[in-house]
């Protein structure tokens, strides 16, 4: 159930986001093809020797270069936005095996109109591993327990333009990939890779020499309230069954700039795989079991794009008494706005390198 209740709402997440590309009436469409090669991170003692293995990896896209006015407006630049299917060999087909992984991306890129440009690009969407952990047939892949799991990545381009139809590109990439606390083990594998590849624009359109307006105000409400009610599974730290968490969030964001804002927040957790942990290791206090819920307080950035809102936050806990991996933690969120009142979303809790869980989000904004 859990496994179903992931892929749907990703899914829905997915369509929302193709849908809101066509909302768009000037587009230019763009196929790509870039071929990926790297290096994993061995960030714990206890993963198994990575030191001579190199992942590789093909990557299709789909690509919408935005053309209006409206999207030159949000960032003054023609912002990219697309579906990429990501296919990566990791090099050790026997432990680690392979994932196939589609995502959506949003790709703001930086004076277009030249022959040379650069380009910066996050994506998240769901990732299919083919060789996950098992305690007999495969106990040394402790990257990842499940063949759900989740792809979260950052490069930077370099682009070059030929002539009108076809582009360049050069990538420096960081990819992520756990499966959000589904199923453990999950240490989660960072791969950085360089990728190389060539668009072909089957709609070219001129890139329009516009002046930058600064009177007109993208954000005319600078403030912005959230209240947000989360929910997931999440297996137990020892044992493979799942219990729920669920909790409460509540955000207050100040617009900085015209696709960036800054929020405090607070929230509080539900977490019943950590009162199993708790009652299996017998922590108590005063004759009682310690508390498994938390509060943390929160501050982070988010990227404005239309009605999707990218968020990276850093948490602090200010009431745990179960003891965590580390007193502070990050999140990764996407939400999409349906209106200015009603949106949905999904977001990645880690500590560091270790992903806690990924829950799915209702929330209301005033």
């Amino acid at each position: 159930m859990i496994f179903r209740t992931h892929k749907r709402i990703l899914l829905f997440i997915i369509l929302l986001f193709i849908i809101h590309i066509y909302a768009y009436c000037q587009n230019s469409y763009i196929p790509a093809i870039r071929g990926h090669y790297g290096f994993i991170i061995a960030h714990t003692k206890d993963l198994p020797d990575v030191s001579s293995t190199h992942p590789w990896g093909l990557e299709l896209e789909w690509n919408w270069q935005l053309m209006s006015e409206n999207a030159w407006n949000y960032c003054y630049c023609y912002p990219r936005t697309g579906v990429s299917f990501f296919y990566i060999n990791f090099d050790q087909p026997s432990i680690l095996g392979n994932s196939y992984a589609p995502y959506v991306f949003i790709e703001p890129v930086l004076g277009a109109e030249k022959k040379f440009h650069m380009s910066f690009r996050f994506g998240m969407g769901p990732a299919i591993m083919d060789k996950v952990y098992d305690e007999q047939t495969n106990p040394e892949n402790t990257f990842y327990g499940s063949w759900l799991s989740f792809i979260v990545l950052l490069n930077a381009g370099f682009n070059y333009r030929i002539n009108d139809v076809i582009n360049i590109q050069l990538t420096a990439n960081f990819n992520h990939i756990s499966n959000g606390g589904i199923k453990n083990p999950n240490k989660g594998i960072n791969f950085p890779t360089m990728g190389l590849g060539i668009d072909y624009n089957l709609r070219p359109m001129p890139y329009e020499k516009r002046v930058k307006n600064d009177s007109i105000d993208l954000h005319p409400k600078k403030w912005r309230f959230d209240v947000v009610a989360f929910a997931t599974g999440k297996t137990e730290i020892k044992g493979h069954a799942h219990y729920p968490v669920y909790g409460l969030y509540g955000n207050v964001s100040r617009v900085i700039a015209r696709l960036s804002a800054l929020s405090l927040g607070l929230e509080g957790t539900v977490d019943l795989a950590d009162k199993r942990e708790i009652e299996r290791l017998e922590l108590t206090e005063n004759g009682k079991y310690i508390d498994h819920k938390y509060a943390a307080a929160l501050l982070g950035h988010e990227l404005l794009i239309g009605r999707f809102i990218f968020s990276i936050r850093f948490g602090a806990y200010f009431y745990s008494p179960f003891k965590r991996m580390d007193p502070i933690y990050q999140r990764y969120g996407l939400t999409y706005h349906f209106n200015k009142r009603i949106f949905i979303g999904t977001d990645i809790k880690a500590h560091r390198h270790v992903a806690d869980f990924l829950d799915f989000r209702l929330g209301i904004s005033f």
